[in-house]
């Protein structure tokens, strides 16, 4: 069989089983362009490597096109197309993860006052556009692509509802809204009525000029101009620096923190914080918890509290 065709017959299968497999497809198939027009068996370790490891030093990235590659492999195998794993056995050091960068009140501030920078006769919506979308993504923790996907028809400010459609995993759900996002969202929604609506009411509620979705490559770019603006980076020697992804992960932080100061039982609250943030369980959303100087001083102020009269009373 040639490699092509099992790799296409591979990417039916995983989304037959309910997956997107979007990135995972686009990597395979850079695979199958690699390597060219052969047959399966005519795969050879040196050529898997070689596509493995690309060009420059190790990145992160060759661990995740080896997890591709394997979970290919072993469909090939168990369906008895290669007898053999053309993949390496080493996996030479790799970097270590990405860690979220949890950005602080004020600098959150600064990101959204920075926002007033990309007014433009051009685009005069692109500046409330932009605001609307940081704190929309703060004050919901969704994920930036569900931010960009939301249509008019999607946002129902009088009920205080998002509805997130197709999500990761293909689940809809709903998203509770509070009143003062609420209040900016109505504000932002006034002057995107002005706005083309290409499709009615299915037409995209964070547009361009011409009403259409924006493009998430067009607000990363946006976004590192507001971060450089609002001067709000890593240490000099990071490899990277915030995303505008890290809002998600500060979003579900400092709800956290802000439990732990109310008093509340977060054990009992992060299951309802996973659903809020269309997680499929709780571990994914301890992920996003990073262990910040404010989180960890906010928890130590709980235990106190639950253990002094714990101490008082063993006192002889």
């Amino acid at each position: 069989m040639r490699l092509r065709d099992l790799v296409e017959g591979y990417i039916d299968k995983k989304r037959s089983l309910g997956m997107r497999f979007v990135s995972d497809a686009a990597v395979l198939r850079s695979f199958c362009r690699t390597l060219g027009d052969i047959a399966v068996a005519d795969v050879r370790p040196e050529l898997v490597l070689a596509f493995i490891a690309g060009s420059g030093p190790v990145t992160t990235r060759w661990g995740l096109k080896s997890c591709i590659l394997h979970g290919f492999y072993r469909y090939a195998q168990e369906r008895g197309f290669v007898s053999i794993s053309p993949l390496p056995s080493h996996t030479p050091k790799l970097p270590p993860p990405l860690t979220p960068y949890i950005y602080s009140v004020e600098e959150l501030k600064r990101l959204v006052a920075a926002t007033d920078m990309l007014q433009t006769p051009q685009s005069p919506l692109r500046a409330p556009t932009m605001r609307s979308l940081l704190l929309l993504l703060y004050g919901t923790g969704m994920r930036i692509g569900e931010a960009l996907s939301l249509t008019l028809q999607d946002v129902d400010l009088a009920a205080r509802l998002l509805t997130v459609r197709d999500a990761k995993f293909f689940k809809t759900r709903l998203v509770p809204i509070g009143p003062r996002l609420t209040g900016i969202l109505a504000d932002y929604l006034s002057r995107r009525r002005q706005l083309p609506l290409p499709v009615a009411e299915a037409s995209a509620f964070l547009a361009t000029r011409t009403g259409i979705r924006l493009d998430y490559r067009v607000v990363n770019k946006l976004f590192c101009r507001l971060r450089q603006a609002a001067k709000i980076q890593r240490e000099p020697t990071a490899r990277y620096q915030p995303r505008i992804h890290d809002i998600r992960h500060t979003a579900a932080v400092h709800r956290v923190i802000a439990w732990h100061r109310a008093g509340a039982d977060v054990q009992q609250l992060l299951p309802q914080l996973a659903t809020y943030l269309g997680h499929v369980d709780i571990r994914s959303t301890q992920h996003y918890l990073t262990m910040t100087p404010e989180l960890l001083h906010a928890a130590s102020l709980r235990f106190e509290r639950y253990a002094q009269p714990e101490v008082c009373h063993a006192r002889p």
